[in-house]
């Protein structure tokens, strides 16, 4: 039986994915694409739609159920939530943790003797 947890194990391996990162897969969330466009475009509905094709599950919850919104923090700051039954995933520190992880490979001196 799938249950909350399995639900949320899905997701959190959907997120832990890299986009395009398995040979002839497309699965993976595009967080740049909804995250670092312009505000008043319609991604919202793609990103869903694009969640609900890699996790097919997903598509027997309901717009209530399953749903992005945001808050304003600060002046420049949009935090982009993504809503499942009544747990919100914040989209913003998924995608600084995936930046965070690819930016930890080793690093080189130039101008080292």
């Amino acid at each position: 039986m799938i249950d909350r947890n399995k639900i949320h194990a899905m997701l959190n391996h959907w997120f832990e994915a890299e986009i395009n990162g398995y040979f002839g897969s497309p699965y993976g969330p595009d967080l740049n694409s909804l995250l670092m466009g312009p505000l008043d475009s319609p991604v919202a509905n793609e990103f869903i739609n694009k969640m609900k094709q890699d996790i097919p599950i997903l598509q027997q919850l309901s717009a209530d159920q399953l749903a992005l919104y945001s808050q304003n923090e600060g002046f420049e700051t949009k935090v982009i939530y993504l809503k499942v039954g009544d747990v919100a995933i914040n989209l913003n520190q998924i995608r600084d943790s995936q930046m965070s992880q690819s930016m930890q490979g080793e690093t080189y001196d130039a101008d080292a003797s």
